[in-house]
């Protein structure tokens, strides 16, 4: 079934980024309406100026994550078919010389918000897709990124217990998890990029978007993007959880020393 059969309005947090973004024009192409939204007045204009033509009606709303009175706020006035928080945030370097501001801001936009966003939308039982992304970093720790790797970790747990329990309840949210590897966005600094071979080793924004649909059409509730991913994870199972931490400390120290 396509994604038009069942959702005429979707939302997309994080809408500038390059998988917001790239969604954004995969969306535009079939849907009746697309909410833009991020934190970036400027760069979401410039996003619907490029979706001028498609055939949704595009709207754009700016919000900050880390505001928690404006994410409540959002939430209470929420009317759309599908909802896709695409929004992140990672610091690569030494886990104990990361700043604390840093730090709480990374778990509050990978971790507090999306909770709250999920709590609210759970409360009003309203029949909404609610897709949450998220990362390799979440299964495997990840030296350098000690602090993104484990607000992963948490969002994934938390997500995952929380879809049986919708489950168990007949909720009418349908909650879906989706698992990144390395894509081609600016999340992570340029020289970590080049140390790691440059964008060769990535999947591009509009590959990831492409199986993002796919799924959300499927009903998936749980998946990893992209073959190459997935059998990494299928590896990652065979061997034990610390030669799997040393080589990632290996590949992930390249960008830390250019």
């Amino acid at each position: 079934m396509k994604i038009e059969d069942t959702i005429k309005k979707a939302i997309i947090l994080g809408a500038t980024g390059g998988i917001g973004r790239q969604l954004a024009k995969e969306l535009a192409r079939s849907l009746e309406h697309l909410v833009l939204v991020g934190r970036d007045a400027d760069k979401l204009s410039q996003v619907q100026k490029e979706l001028t033509g498609s055939k949704a009606q595009l709207s754009i709303l700016t919000l900050d994550m880390l505001d928690q009175v404006a994410l409540e706020a959002f939430v209470e006035n929420l009317d759309a078919d599908l909802l896709v928080n695409c929004a992140g945030l990672a610091y690569f370097s030494l886990g104990c010389v990361l700043d604390s501001a840093s730090e709480q801001d990374l778990w509050q936009l990978n971790y507090h918000s999306p909770v709250q966003l999920i709590k609210q939308v759970v409360q009003k039982n309203q029949n909404i897709k609610l897709v949450q992304l998220s990362s390799l970093a979440a299964l495997f720790p990840h030296p350098y990124l000690a602090a993104y790797s484990a607000s992963k970790a948490a969002l994934q747990t938390y997500t995952l217990a929380l879809q049986e329990e919708l489950r168990q309840s007949d909720s009418q949210v349908q909650l879906g998890l989706y698992i990144l590897g390395p894509v081609q966005t600016a999340i992570f600094p340029p020289k970590l990029v080049e140390a790691l071979g440059g964008g060769s080793l990535q999947m591009k924004p509009e590959k990831v978007a492409q199986q993002l649909i796919r799924f959300i059409e499927r009903d998936t509730s749980y998946a990893i993007i992209g073959l190459r991913y997935r059998l990494l994870v299928w590896l990652g199972r065979l061997l034990p959880q610390r030669w799997i931490i040393r080589l990632l400390a290996i590949y992930l120290k390249k960008g830390l020393n250019r």
